[in-house]
């Protein structure tokens, strides 16, 4: 083996002008196929090619719901007046530094979109209403019923709640249009859900769900 670097030696030493070209042209040769070769950054390719992987592949890249972050809060504590609530604001508020991360946060219910459903409910209210409820105005309108719904909202008034809850008690001091609120919570797909706090919440209160849409894709491991 060491005779052919001898030679080669010797080759060299004596016509180095064409090595020198010879030389420069490898390397041209290198640089130009090195320029072809192109990185791709997706986790998918790592999984093994063949037919039932490739569809798999297909559709973790087309579901969006693979992007997303899901939190779940959960009620531990013994504590009844514990607030699951206060909890995701303290984590919303932790994440705020990471915002050029995060595209969006799904899980909390805008004040706004509340106001504006209850003003299209209160707008609409006969389309909502059926027989029963008109007996239930007719109880409502009733002196005794009126002296407790102003005894109630007056301490809702003077407590701490969101400014939604007292704009409704403004509009609407009666409460006559969560008559119809209701039937739109009876249009609701899944029973196992509800909205508490304008958060997500289950049905037995103990856990809370956010969901976090990242603003870099799951397969894109160059910036997560």
């Amino acid at each position: 083996m060491h005779r052919f670097f001898i030679f080669l030696y010797y080759l060299i030493s004596k016509n180095k002008l064409l090595s020198v070209f010879f030389a420069v042209g490898i390397a041209v040769l290198c640089l130009f196929f090195a320029s072809r070769i192109n990185f791709e950054e997706d986790i998918n390719q790592i999984i093994p090619k063949n037919e039932k992987s490739d569809l798999t592949a297909k559709v973790l890249k087309q579901l969006n719901f693979s992007d997303k972050i899901i939190v779940i809060i959960e009620n531990r504590s013994k504590e009844e007046n514990f607030q699951l609530s206060e909890t995701a604001d303290s984590f919303l508020h932790e994440i705020e530094p990471l915002q050029k991360y995060i595209g969006s946060v799904q899980g909390k219910v805008n004040d706004n979109e509340i106001s504006e459903t209850f003003d299209f409910v209160n707008q609409n209210l006969p389309l909502f209403l059926n027989e029963n409820d008109y007996k239930e105005i007719e109880r409502k309108l009733q002196k005794d019923s009126i002296a407790k719904q102003v005894e109630n909202n007056y301490v809702s008034l003077v407590s701490p709640t969101s400014l939604v809850t007292k704009e409704f008690i403004k509009k609407d001091p009666l409460g006559i249009t969560f008559l119809g609120i209701k039937k739109l919570n009876a249009l609701n797909i899944s029973k196992d859900f509800k909205l508490e706090d304008n958060y997500i919440v289950t049905k037995d209160g103990k856990n809370l769900l956010l969901f976090i849409d990242p603003k870099n894709k799951s397969n894109d491991t160059k910036n997560n």
